[in-house]
């Protein structure tokens, strides 16, 4: 495959070359939110980073498991290389919080998503509710999964609840 030799300064200089429109485009805003049917995320920034949101579940990623949303926020100043990028791949979710987690799994695993600039990565379910018991045994394992394959910080968050930089 001859496109991954070309060089992007980050994923979301990958994503606009490759011609994947954002739902939120690339601007300053003290706080990021995406929702869909019912569930919100949202992410409190300093107010001075630049973020964008792209939809993934049928836009970037159309077939096999998927999340919803990625939510990328560039942390470095302007100019400044390399440039350093908080990824954060959320999944708005009912109950099903195993399905979330494969969900979240098989996004992370996508070439297109990995990048050097993207030093800051999480995974967020946002659910209506979780297993009561707080020693959900499959999301710990899944944690543990997430911080040593991927590198990526996986959390269960109510909707609505703030997530922060």
């Amino acid at each position: 495959m001859k496109e991954e030799k070309k060089s992007y300064d980050s994923t979301h200089e990958r994503l606009m070359a490759e011609g994947y429109t954002p739902e939120q485009v690339l601007q300053i805003r003290a706080k990021v939110s995406v929702s869909e049917k019912g569930k919100r995320y949202l992410l409190a920034t300093n107010g001075k980073e630049e973020s964008v949101v792209y939809a993934v579940d049928g836009n970037i990623v159309k077939e096999g498991l998927k999340c919803d949303k990625l939510v990328l926020v560039k942390r470095s100043a302007k100019g400044v290389k390399p440039e350093q990028w908080t990824e954060a791949f959320v999944e708005l979710k009912g109950v099903d919080t195993d399905h979330a987690i494969d969900q979240l799994r098989q996004t992370l695993k996508k070439a297109i998503f990995k990048h050097p600039s993207n030093d800051d990565i999480r995974a967020r379910i946002v659910a209506q509710s979780f297993p009561s018991n707080k020693s959900n045994p499959t999301m710990e394992k899944a944690k543990q999964e997430f911080r040593k394959d991927y590198n990526c910080d996986l959390r269960g968050m109510k909707s609505g609840q703030e997530d922060k930089l």
